[in-house]
């Protein structure tokens, strides 16, 4: 397989690791008393205004997958609601931004107009919904609203842990996450591709989530994977580390997607990786990530409270 095209390019504009410490990296845990609560805590950590947010909802994982990227292109931080209405943390997180556009990601079954209303009452007018007549056309919509790309992301539309280990990269290197089935490509994604012909794809996941028919019918592909959703999380911080920080990792369970969707457009921000773990046990893959690149790390955020990953887990991640 060729060098990939994004990774060649970028590899001479990594930003450069910093002198290895001697002693280890301090945490910082971010975390609310709810997901949406936790969310914008990782707004207040990241962001002290934005013009843009990007709100996905905080029920169900499909239509928020592919929202990273667009986050990272308007500076804007990810924020989680409910369907029928703004949590209150959330409307006070909007307009401590100073927030005035706002793209929602998803149909209205997932985020009713109910909330157009409560934005607007805040004052927010410009409201984009960015939505399919399911989770892979949504990913295709909000693949057109990054614009071209000569390098795209293939993940499963039916499991969160894979997009999610890619979603930061993805955003850091401007490259739109594609949504597909194990055992086909939805039509709204293979007309995608036929229309836009990216000159090459990162498929993310083994042939049981994506099967080796459906990566070749994507440009140029290359498949990163592992045995499981924290092995191929370490493959992938592997493939693309030359174009990481590491100095600021973000660390989240991998056994729930809301802390880790937030957080990906908050690591994004600081050219750096979502670390999933297991939340009581982590898998020693996870440790060997922590581990081998633990010398450029100078603060590690940790995404929830004891109860999402206990301290325990934190600390087994450092020992050696």
């Amino acid at each position: 397989m060729k060098k990939a095209i994004i990774l060649s390019a970028l590899l001479t504009l990594a930003i450069p690791f910093g002198q290895a410490k001697a002693e280890e990296a301090p945490t910082y845990r971010i975390s609310g008393k709810d997901r949406y609560e936790t969310a914008v805590n990782i707004s207040a950590e990241g962001w002290d205004t934005s013009a843009v947010a990007v709100i996905a909802t905080g029920k169900d994982f499909p239509d928020a997958l592919s929202a990273t990227p667009l986050a990272y292109k308007y500076g804007a931080p990810l924020l989680l609601t409910s369907a029928n209405s703004l949590p209150a943390s959330v409307k006070n997180e909007l307009m401590r931004l100073k927030v005035k556009s706002v793209y929602l990601i998803g149909g209205k079954s997932v985020i009713s107009l109910n909330i157009e209303k409560e934005l607007n009452s805040l004052g927010i007018s410009s409201i984009t919904r960015l939505s399919g007549a399911d989770r892979y056309e949504t990913s295709v919509k909000v693949a057109k609203q990054l614009g071209n790309s000569d390098s795209v992301v293939v993940a499963t539309g039916e499991g969160f842990a894979d997009a999610l280990s890619i979603a930061p990269i993805a955003a850091q290197l401007e490259m739109p996450i594609l949504l597909t089935k194990r055992g086909s490509v939805p039509s709204s994604v293979s007309q995608f591709v036929k229309t836009e012909m990216p000159l090459e794809s990162f498929v993310i996941g083994g042939t049981g989530v994506i099967s080796e028919q459906v990566a070749k019918s994507f440009p140029e592909h290359e498949r990163i994977s592992g045995v499981n959703r924290y092995a191929t999380n370490s493959s992938v911080i592997e493939y693309f580390e030359p174009a990481l920080d590491l100095d600021f990792p973000v660390i989240a369970t991998g056994e729930n997607y809301p802390d880790a969707l937030a957080g990906s457009a908050f690591a994004a921000a600081t050219w750096n990786p979502v670390i999933l773990t297991h939340p009581t046990k982590p898998h020693q893959t996870t440790i060997d990530t922590v581990q081998t690149y633990s010398d450029y790390a100078e603060l590690y955020y940790v995404l929830g409270g004891d109860k999402v990953v206990t301290e325990q887990a934190i600390n087994s991640l450092f020992q050696k």
